[in-house]
C-alpha cells in the first residue's frame, strides 16, 4: 500500500509548457486554443498529476528570442512540454513552425533538465474539425455490487505524481503524433492521449497508482492508427524515442 508523507522537505519542482505554434487559419487557431485548454484542464486535474495553474505555462507563437531566454530561465526537476502546430521532418530532424516567420527543430528547446517529457502534435492536415475529449468525472457504475473508496485528494494525487518521479532515471523521452516522414490527422493523437489517460484514471479498480508515459503510448498505438483509418483512410503511426517510464496519469481512488 501506498504510504502518503505530507509536508515533504524535498518538493519536486516540475511545470508544463505548452508552445502553441503558427496557425496558418481561424478554424486552425480554435482548434488549436481547444487542445491547448484540454492539456491545461488535463494535468491541472488529479488524474495528470494536479499540477498547479502557477505550474503550467502556455506560450502562444513565441518568437525563437523569447523562447530561449524563457526556457534558459528555467530550473526544475521534471517537465512535459507539448509542441502543438505545423512541421515537417527535414534531413532526419524534426522542424517546428513557431510563427509566422520563425522554423525551429525541436532540439533547438529541450530544457537543461534531467527527466522530462516532449510531446509533438505535429504536423498536422485535415485540421477542420475538433476531436473533442471528455475529461469530466465520472461516477463509477458496479452492475453486480462493489466497493466504492475514497478518491484521493489532490495533495494525495501530488504525492503519488512526485514519490515516481523521484524514483524514475534521469533522461528525456519524445513522443511524436506520425513516425518519420508521416502526417498527423486532425489532432488524433492529442485526443487518444487525453482520453486514454482520464479513462484510465477513472477505472474503479486501480488504487493508488500511476500511469507510465510508456506505457500510454504502447495503449494508444493502435488506437491511433485505427481512428485514421477509420475516419481519413490514412495511415497514422505514432513514434517514440527512447522508453522512460515518467508518470501520466494518477487512479482516482
Amino acid at each position: 500500500m501506498f504510504k502518503f508523507l505530507t509536508n515533504s522537505k524535498n518538493q519536486i519542482k516540475r511545470k508544463v509548457f505548452i508552445i502553441k505554434g503558427y496557425s496558418k487559419t481561424e478554424i486552425e487557431f480554435e482548434s488549436d486554443k481547444y487542445y491547448v485548454n484540454e492539456y491545461c484542464s488535463y494535468f491541472q486535474q488529479n488524474a495528470g498529476g494536479a499540477y498547479y495553474k502557477s505550474e503550467i505555462v502556455v506560450l502562444n507563437e513565441p518568437s525563437y528570442k523569447e523562447l530561449d531566454i524563457f526556457f534558459g530561465k528555467q530550473k526544475i526537476d521534471f517537465a512535459i512540454i507539448i509542441f502543438i502546430g505545423h512541421g515537417a521532418t527535414q534531413d532526419n530532424n524534426q522542424i517546428f513552425q513557431l510563427n509566422s516567420k520563425e522554423i525551429i527543430k525541436l532540439g533547438q528547446f529541450i530544457l537543461n533538465c534531467d527527466k522530462q517529457i516532449i510531446i509533438l502534435e505535429s504536423c498536422r492536415v485535415i485540421a477542420n474539425e475538433i476531436q473533442t475529449v471528455d475529461l469530466t468525472d465520472k461516477i463509477p457504475r458496479f452492475e453486480k455490487g462493489g466497493i466504492v473508496r475514497y478518491r484521493l485528494t489532490m495533495e494525495q494525487s501530488r504525492e503519488i505524481y512526485d514519490s515516481h518521479i523521484k524514483r524514475c532515471e534521469d533522461g528525456i523521452m519524445i513522443c511524436f503524433a506520425c513516425s518519420l516522414g508521416g502526417a498527423a490527422y486532425n489532432y488524433i493523437f492529442s485526443k487518444t492521449i487525453l482520453q486514454c489517460a482520464i479513462d484510465w484514471h477513472l477505472d474503479s479498480s486501480r488504487h493508488c497508482a500511476f500511469l507510465p508515459i510508456d506505457e500510454l503510448t504502447r495503449l494508444i498505438y493502435f488506437e491511433v492508427f485505427n481512428l485514421a483509418k477509420g475516419e481519413y483512410g490514412v495511415m497514422q503511426l505514432p513514434q517514440t524515442v527512447n522508453n522512460m517510464n515518467f508518470p501520466f496519469a494518477v487512479s482516482k481512488f
